[in-house]
């Protein structure tokens, strides 16, 4: 796909990957649509950044816990932009708790951000992109979920089930639109950690010994969006640690 005049909704688009990846389409001449939930003035930064590029970009806001809140922020997209081209899935929660310490709010609100929404979102893509238009859907996943552990239960959950879908839509929404996945592996420091030392941790558990970079994110993120020949892939990027 020839970027250049596209349009892209990043949902989460004002902070960490979501910025990097907005940014980078914005870049490569797309306009972007940065979504946040409570993230107000990171997504005015990221649109303004995106802005410098020569694209035109807004801000606009749902809360992703209310399904209703979704095909409102299309409707919203379309009073500046005349169709959305490129959906990217990125917003996410990541909520420690094993299978048995899970409660019933942990797992919904896991499943509402992780999943309904990827769901929900990519219906109301498909339905407003003209049927003479092709378009892009990547949803960002996580390289982990193909070693077991139950730390983060319901999350492994969401994210497993957030590539099968993937699979499932690449092959409904064929030929006009193709459906990915990136599994990224450690890109930067868990909110709240910044502190801590990857670099260490990567000597020990990544065979490239490194970590990856939100720019490392973005480029595969333009990977998959510009290719014409590749759907229903779970690209996992993540130095080898989940070989």
């Amino acid at each position: 796909m020839d970027l250049q005049g596209k349009t892209a909704l990043v949902t989460g688009g004002g902070i960490r990957l979501g910025q990097a990846i907005a940014l980078a389409l914005a870049r490569e001449g797309v306009n972007i649509v940065a979504h946040y939930n409570s993230s107000k003035a990171p997504a005015e930064e990221t649109v303004q950044k995106a802005r410098h590029f020569g694209v035109e970009a807004i801000a606009l806001q749902a809360d992703f816990n209310e399904p209703d809140s979704i095909d409102p922020l299309f409707s919203s997209a379309k009073q500046y932009f005349s169709w959305v081209d490129i959906l990217i899935n990125n917003a996410g929660i990541y909520l420690k708790s094993s299978g048995l310490e899970t409660d019933r709010d942990t797992w919904e609100k896991q499943f509402r951000i992780n999943l309904q929404a990827p769901f929900l979102l990519t219906q109301a893509f498909a339905r407003q992109l003209p049927s003479d238009q092709y378009g892009r859907v990547l949803n960002i996943a996580d390289a982990q979920i193909r070693q077991y552990q139950t730390s983060h239960f319901a999350y492994r959950i969401t994210k497993s089930a957030l590539v099968d879908m993937t699979q499932l839509f690449a092959l409904e929404l064929a030929p006009r639109i193709t459906v990915n996945a990136l599994g990224l592996g450690i890109m930067l420091p868990l909110a709240g950690n910044e502190s801590s030392d990857l670099q260490a941790y990567a000597e020990q558990h990544v065979p490239l010994i490194r970590t990856g970079s939100p720019q490392i994110a973005a480029e595969n993120a333009l990977h998959l969006v510009k290719s014409d020949f590749t759907t229903g892939a779970f690209l996992r990027v993540d130095g080898g640690q989940y070989l």
